[in-house]
């Protein structure tokens, strides 16, 4: 796990607008509905027989705007042959109104969340590299990022998997590796960290 932070200077960050609303309060079952729309629940729930399948996201972090970075490789070698899917980013669906979540995801320039279709029965080795920030309108406020976390598990058929990049405290950040085939009841799954995984060149 690594880390680092600096300081920016911006007119209207997400984490202003997260705090300026409670959609979930307001309607709760559409905003339950909305976190289901953009979280892979129903990606999740249609895996093609024999096939195996991996959605790739981040939950977020209060107070801040939060996007992750994932790639994958099936190299043999740790830390090798990464191939980069995209950036998912929790724009507070199911907290803020649903088109405040679109403007901000769209203005991060991530998806809700990522699809993978893998192997079953060939380890694969998942990249996440976070990056964060946080403060008011008009004000400066702090950003950094944490990572390359990488881990390394052997995905099976008829299975989907959800890959989260976990914020924790002081902004320190994991990756999640769990059996999602049922949505509604994830449970963790065996993955080994790979440790001293560079960053990749810019």
């Amino acid at each position: 796990m690594s880390y680092s932070g600096s300081f920016l200077f911006v007119t209207m960050p997400a984490a202003f607008l997260l705090a300026s609303c409670t959609y979930s309060q307001i309607n709760p079952q559409a905003a339950l509905e909305d976190i289901r729309a953009n979280d892979g629940y129903y990606e999740l729930k249609s895996v093609e027989p024999g096939s195996t399948k991996l959605v790739l996201r981040t939950p977020g972090v209060a107070a801040a705007s939060a996007a992750a970075q994932y790639a994958v490789s099936t190299a043999e070698a740790p830390c090798e042959g990464f191939q980069h899917l995209g950036a998912a980013a929790s724009a507070g669906h199911g907290v803020v109104y649903p088109w405040i979540a679109r403007a901000t995801r769209v203005g991060s320039g991530a998806e809700p969340f990522l699809v993978h279709e893998a192997t079953p029965g060939q380890p694969i080795q998942v990249r996440g590299i976070g990056k964060w920030s946080t403060g008011g309108a008009n004000i400066a406020f702090q950003h950094g990022s944490c990572g390359p976390e990488v881990v390394r598990f052997t995905p099976q058929a008829d299975r989907a998997y959800a890959v989260e990049f976990i914020w924790g405290k002081g902004m320190s950040c994991r990756l999640a590796v769990m059996d999602a085939t049922d949505p509604d009841a994830p449970q963790p799954v065996a993955s080994r960290p790979v440790p001293g995984c560079p960053a990749p060149a810019r």
